[in-house]
């Protein structure tokens, strides 16, 4: 586990395209292998708290053998990298009673993919909405780049942790719309996106699936564009009409293009 962690924590400080070809350690043939030869295997996209609760959740909802913990870097992060690592481990220990196999974990990223999503044009979009937030194609970008390797690895089911409300508060990149936007996506491919928590608003719910005291926005990485959606008093307000125009108009089209240039 050391070893691996500091391999994984080298290729972090660097941040390198990683998206359809992986080193051998990291994805070694022999784990492509164990995985083809296992049925119903699902990628977990690991982050915080909620996508942790998300794969506990959707083993107990659908028939699931196998996990395979994803973690993805955009360029805006910032924390301790060891923490979700070692989330991954207690995640594993925990499935492994139910007699489900968690492989090792899959590093991936591209801060160039995430820059033409996010970065590039975000003054362009305000111009004509009056209204950007770059966590919307953030958003859409951590579930996009996980398709690659879930074509590589012939897996049709990726589990995420997006919910509509927190605690009746809400998230611009996680409304209706731009799940459903999320979804769709993902759908072009022949991947399901499942959001088993999409619905549960209470925070104490989700540590009911945990089983253990832990607070949103804890024991996790933190990113240095957080809450720039909210105004100065934290209230949040948006223009979903705006939000819908950016993914339609853009977005998705944008990052449908990118990924089917990785896939051929």
């Amino acid at each position: 586990m050391k070893a691996l962690n500091a391999r994984l924590l080298t290729l972090l400080a660097g941040k390198p395209e990683l998206i359809s070809e992986f080193p051998e350690w990291m994805l070694p043939q022999a784990m492509v292998k164990r995985i083809s030869e296992t049925d119903n295997v699902a990628i977990a996209e690991i982050a915080g708290r909620d996508s942790i609760a998300a794969v506990i959740r959707a083993c107990e909802t659908r028939t699931i053998r196998a996990i395979v913990p994803t973690l993805a870097y955009t360029g805006t992060e910032y924390g301790n990298w060891e923490i979700p690592l070692v989330k991954i481990k207690s995640l594993k220990s925990l499935l492994k009673k139910k007699r489900i196999t968690v492989f090792d974990t899959i590093l991936l990223g591209s801060p160039q993919f995430w820059w033409t999503l996010c970065g590039r044009y975000s003054n362009h979009f305000f111009e004509k909405y009056n209204y950007f937030s770059h966590c919307i194609g953030c958003h859409l970008y951590l579930h996009a780049i996980r398709i690659p390797l879930a074509k590589k690895l012939r897996i049709n089911l990726v589990i995420g942790g997006e919910r509509e409300s927190h605690d009746e508060r809400i998230k611009v990149n996680q409304i209706g719309a731009t799940l459903d936007a999320y979804q769709g996506l993902m759908s072009k491919f022949n991947i399901e996106l499942f959001l088993p928590l999409r619905h549960i608003k209470s925070g104490r719910e989700i540590e009911s699936i945990i089983g253990v005291k832990w607070d949103e926005g804890e024991q996790q990485l933190a990113c240095v564009l957080s809450k720039n959606y909210q105004k100065m008093d934290g209230s949040v307000s948006f223009d979903e009409s705006a939000i819908k125009g950016f993914l339609d108009e853009f977005a998705l089209k944008k990052a449908e293009e990118i990924i089917q240039s990785y896939l051929t």
